[in-house]
């Protein structure tokens, strides 16, 4: 027993705490800087669960930069971490050109402090929709810029660059990826313009994700614990119910659309995990 004594105490005083993030206050997860050592797996579900033995994506790699990293939400499973590299290699060899990488897990997953519901089991990251030149200088603290008109339902500066169009198309081929989440103008212009959209199906319209979007990999193969999510549907999703979001997005910010009444509904509290309770504190091994 001596051998796997937890040391509560001398945990908390020699835990090494991350910078508030946007002066929000930490969480539990938010606060925890180091991975747990180990085989990595995701535990529990995208938006509640949290990462075991999670690696870091370095700051630069040929076609991206991490942005934002005081934020600690530089962690991820190692098949993130391999889509990541493939993603700015091939942007990098197709155009010149890197991607701004945003959050992806924090060192143990779980729900962040902020910003988000879901990135909780370290498959899940969101990539700007900016390229930059491969030699391009980066402010590594610049704010994102959204490409999407919401008002007049429409892509700004002329549509999409083609460097993020061709990310998009990467990603949605990539064999490992469940899904992508982008702003619902996002995909309808897409739909109006691409010759072949059978490629569009695993993107799918959110409200935001106007100046990123967000990409969701499956679980791997040799995770039990981990939860995948239904797959898309059919089709290519470019639809009349796709052209409602779009419309939705616009009458609500005018005032067209009046919001729909919010009706109280019981939720049942979500359990996490019984694995992740062991991950906020783990047990220090003494020789």
């Amino acid at each position: 027993m001596r051998k796997y004594i937890l040391a509560l105490g001398a945990l908390i005083a020699c835990q090494s705490y991350a910078h508030t993030p946007e002066n929000k206050p930490h969480n539990t997860w938010s606060k925890l800087t180091t991975p747990t050592q180990g085989e990595a797996e995701p535990i529990g579900s995208y938006s509640n669960g949290c990462l075991s033995g999670a690696k870091s994506l370095s700051a630069t790699g040929v076609g991206y930069v991490d942005m934002r990293r005081y934020r600690g939400r530089y962690y991820g499973h190692p098949k993130l971490i391999n889509f990541i590299h493939q993603l700015g290699e091939n942007t990098d060899k197709l155009h010149g050109k890197k991607h701004l990488i945003g959050d992806l897990s924090q060192a143990r997953g779980g729900k962040m402090n902020f910003g988000h519901s879901s990135h909780q089991v370290g498959l899940d990251v969101d990539v700007w929709m900016q390229t930059v030149d491969k030699n391009a200088e980066i402010n590594p603290m610049r704010d994102m810029q959204t490409i999407v008109d919401k008002v007049g339902m429409r892509i700004v500066d002329g549509g999409i660059d083609k460097a993020t169009r061709d990310a998009l198309y990467f990603s949605a081929n990539h064999n490992d990826v469940a899904r992508i989440f982008v702003n619902p103008v996002v995909k309808w212009n897409l739909c109006q313009t691409e010759q072949n959209t059978q490629w569009l199906q695993k993107l799918r319209p959110w409200w935001g994700h106007d100046q990123h979007f967000h990409v969701r990999l499956t679980c791997p193969e040799n995770a039990p614990n981990c939860k995948n999510q239904n797959p898309p549907p059919q089709g290519d999703g470019c639809n009349a119910d796709l052209y409602n979001w779009v419309d939705e997005q616009s009458g609500l910010i005018t005032g067209r659309i009046k919001p729909k009444a919010k009706t109280a509904k019981k939720r049942k509290p979500k359990v996490l995990p019984y694995q992740c309770n062991y991950l906020k504190y783990s047990i220090i091994p003494f020789d």
